[in-house]
This record gives structure tokens, C-alpha cells and sequence, in this order.
């Protein structure tokens, strides 16, 4: 049976310990503070993240440092796996793929498949985990890559952020555009593109339950039931909105499987403090 090895960042919501228990290897992204790096769940987890934004710290975010990309694809190669399935955050929104690209051509491995995954945190890990199943029991390549497209085809992805405050800071959007919203009272969604190219605004609405009633009735335009998708629901200290909207979402999609996680350093810098992401994944 031949060795194929899955890699995947940490953009996934996937801990270090998570990947050694499934046999995955995590590379992380960078946070970036006062021009110190700081290696995502490594150097810098989410928990210490939370207290530098809570005293208005604005960090950045990059992508994994090239010498440690180098190092880990160089110990692979002398590992001699028969295939490397390298799965990356969307290549819209970081030079992460663009970084692996790039050392697998100065390495010379033809043996690694790099994967786009035009998205951004819990399908990545969704696919990860359904890549590592098949490549154990013996999937070759091409059944896995093909999985994984249909599943990056099938995935949708939401931001609710509790405020405009980090994004402001990031330069996400524009302070004139902030303090409108905060002024009026608007609360925001934020919708990744199918292409995974951009976060764009989706809708605005006074109300949290108008909020999630435009993220379930888009699900339900797009085909998503209990019988054929599971939620995800990464969040930054908002476990109370995490629950309100799994409420409204039983009302509308029934009892649809879900999972709540934690949402990694590198992604909370963007949306903040109190964000809950709602993505949906095929099953």
C-alpha cells in the first residue's frame, strides 16, 4: 500500500495535538506583533491572542515562514512517502500556497500535490480528516484529490463579527465605514466568495436574529439539509451567540450535525473578539 502523507496549516482550527492524533502534519501561519513573528498555536495561541486584542493590540497575520516550510518539506522528502497532499488556506487570502509552490519547485518534488482549498478554517479540517481516512485504508491520489474538490466545491462560509473594531484596525475595512455602522446600530455579515478570493460584506440588518435568518435562508437557496451537510461554527469567545444561532438554525434546518470550535490566533486577528464563523461542509 503506498504512504501518502497529509499536510494542512493551521488556518484549519486543527491544534498540534489534534494533528498528531490523527497523523496529519500542521504547518503554522504567523502572527506578527511589534515586528516580532510568532508561529500560530505554537509561539502565540488563541488564548494569549485574546489578551493582546483586549488591550487594543493590532496584529497582523503572514504567511508560514519559508525556512520552515524548507525544513518540514526537506524531512519529508527523506521520509520518501510515495505522495505529500499539501492542503492550503485559499490562495486569495494568503500567500501560504504560493509559499509551498514555491519550494516544491526548488526542491524538485514531484511527489507533493498542492491543494487550494479556496477557503479558510473547518473545511479545511473536514477534508483533512476525510483525505487522512481514505489515505489510510489505501485511496490512491487521484480518488483523494477528487474528493477533495468536491468538497471545496461544496462549502459555504460566514463571518458574524461581534463588532467593526479589529477589522477597522486591520485596515479591513474603512474607519468612515465602521463608525457609520456603529452609529446606526447595523450589524454586519461578512460572506467569503465561492472563488475564495475575498471577504465581502453580505448583508447588514439592526437585528442578530435578521442576521441569522439572511446566513439559514441562504443554506436553504444553496441545498443544505440535515441529510447531506454538516456546520461548523468556529468562534473567539462567543459562546453565547454560538448558541443562539444554533437555536434559530434547529428551527430552519432541523437537527442538522454541527461542531463547535475554537477559532485559531492567526483568523481571530481578523474578525476579533466575539466573531463566531458558520461554515457548511458537504457530508
Amino acid at each position: 500500500m503506498s504512504q501518502i502523507r497529509i499536510v494542512t496549516d493551521t488556518t484549519s482550527t486543527l491544534t498540534f495535538a489534534e494533528a498528531k492524533e490523527y497523523g496529519i502534519d500542521l504547518i503554522p501561519l504567523s502572527v506578527v506583533l511589534h515586528d516580532e513573528e510568532y508561529k500560530d498555536g505554537v509561539d502565540m495561541n488563541a488564548e494569549a491572542l485574546y489578551n493582546k486584542l483586549g488591550q487594543g493590540e493590532v496584529p497582523t497575520t503572514s504567511q508560514p515562514n519559508i525556512g520552515l516550510v524548507e525544513e518540514a518539506m526537506m524531512k519529508w522528502r527523506e521520509a520518501k512517502d510515495d505522495a505529500i497532499i499539501i492542503i492550503t488556506i485559499s490562495s486569495g487570502l494568503s500567500g501560504t500556497y504560493q509559499g509551498f509552490s514555491l519550494v516544491k519547485e526548488q526542491l524538485g518534488m514531484d511527489q507533493v500535490y498542492l491543494v487550494d482549498s479556496k477557503t479558510v478554517a473547518a473545511p479545511i479540517r473536514d477534508a483533512a480528516l476525510k483525505a487522512k481516512a481514505m489515505a489510510d485504508e489505501g485511496a490512491d491520489v487521484d480518488a483523494i484529490l477528487d474528493m477533495l474538490d468536491n468538497c471545496f466545491n461544496n462549502t459555504i462560509s460566514f463571518l458574524y463579527p461581534h463588532d467593526l473594531v479589529q477589522l477597522k484596525r486591520g485596515g479591513r475595512i474603512s474607519p468612515v465605514a465602521a463608525n457609520m455602522a456603529s452609529l446606526l446600530k447595523i450589524k454586519p455579515l461578512l460572506f467569503l466568495l465561492p472563488d475564495g478570493s475575498v471577504v465581502d460584506k453580505f448583508g447588514m440588518a439592526r437585528t442578530e436574529s435578521k442576521i441569522f435568518d439572511m446566513v439559514l435562508d441562504h443554506f436553504l437557496e444553496q441545498g443544505v439539509t440535515a441529510q447531506t451537510h454538516k456546520l461548523y461554527i468556529p468562534h473567539a469567545l462567543a459562546a453565547d451567540t454560538v448558541d443562539r444561532f444554533l437555536k434559530a438554525a434547529a428551527a430552519k434546518l432541523g437537527n442538522i450535525e454541527y461542531e463547535i470550535l475554537a477559532l485559531p490566533a492567526v483568523l481571530t486577528c481578523h474578525g476579533g473578539l466575539g466573531c463566531i464563523a458558520i461554515q457548511s461542509t458537504i457530508r
